[in-house]
């Protein structure tokens, strides 16, 4: 083809037909112009095409990410729903007069168990992870789910804020805890819980035979009764507020999934 145009251009140069000979360069020129914009324009569909199957991938997993998400706050709501139920009753058992042994065992049961640990949903993070720290977070065109995967992100932090809240006054009511009850007669029960976390959403009677008799309350000074019973007050509020910031985070995650399958199309987390 080369030699096609080499042998036009000669034949016009010797005939001298330098007007035509112009013509036919400037013909030339704009056919090779008109190729590379061609080439480009190829290019750049190319590339928009890839860049929209992998827009579809990173949304796709991040439906399963929200998945994923939502059943482990319903896991974890349903735990902590049932602790905060069970330190009520604690709170109830601390604010009446001290008691017989009876009455002092049952706070040292509940106290033992129900404030032994919480519950939190651990969120996956791994697509917006990706998104960020490999620069593609621009391959999400739409701005309405560009914008509420960045809140989802923020629901998240706030979340983690929160269990940090919470384990702050966890540790407050444990200090005051050790000084109030006596636990040497917590060993087996330790160890049971120690087993699986999760056996302390057991009914209480699984403990009963776990805890010997004993002395179950180190110091009965009613001030000290008083305390216990504000730190597990200020505990449970963290607590009751964890819940709700769990909550609020899977109306974010139905909320976001629900916007990319209707602007997007994916209809499953598999598609």
């Amino acid at each position: 083809m080369l030699r096609f145009f080499r042998e036009i251009r000669r034949q016009l140069l010797g005939s001298g037909q330098t007007g035509r000979y112009l013509r036919y360069a400037l013909g030339e020129i704009l056919l090779v112009v008109v190729g590379i914009l061609i080439a480009l324009q190829i290019d750049t569909w190319n590339d928009d095409r890839l860049d929209r199957q992998r827009e579809r991938e990173y949304l796709a997993s991040m439906l399963v990410d929200l998945q994923e998400d939502v059943q482990r706050i319903d896991d974890a709501n349903e735990g902590n729903v049932f602790l905060l139920a069970r330190i009520d009753d604690l709170l109830e058992l601390l604010g009446q007069p001290a008691g017989d042994a009876s009455h002092q065992r049952q706070i040292f049961l509940h106290s033992l168990v129900y404030t032994y640990w919480y519950l939190r949903a651990d969120f996956s993070g791994l697509t917006m992870s990706q998104l960020k720290y490999s620069g593609d977070l621009q391959l999400i065109r739409d701005k309405a789910i560009r914008d509420a995967m960045l809140d989802y992100e923020q629901g998240v932090e706030a979340c983690r804020y929160q269990y940090a809240e919470l384990t702050q006054y966890f540790h407050t009511y444990e200090a005051t805890q050790k000084r109030l009850l006596n636990y040497t007669l917590a060993k087996k029960s330790f160890e049971f819980l120690e087993e699986n976390y999760l056996n302390m959403l057991q009914p209480l009677d699984r403990f009963e035979a776990l805890v010997p008799d004993g002395d179950y309350v180190l110091d009965d000074d009613p001030g000290l009764r008083a305390q216990y019973y504000g730190d597990i007050l200020f505990y449970r509020t963290a607590l009751n507020n964890t819940v709700w910031f769990l909550g609020e985070q899977k109306r974010m995650a139905i909320a976001l999934s629900q916007l990319i399958r209707d602007t997007t199309g994916i209809d499953s987390p598999e598609a």
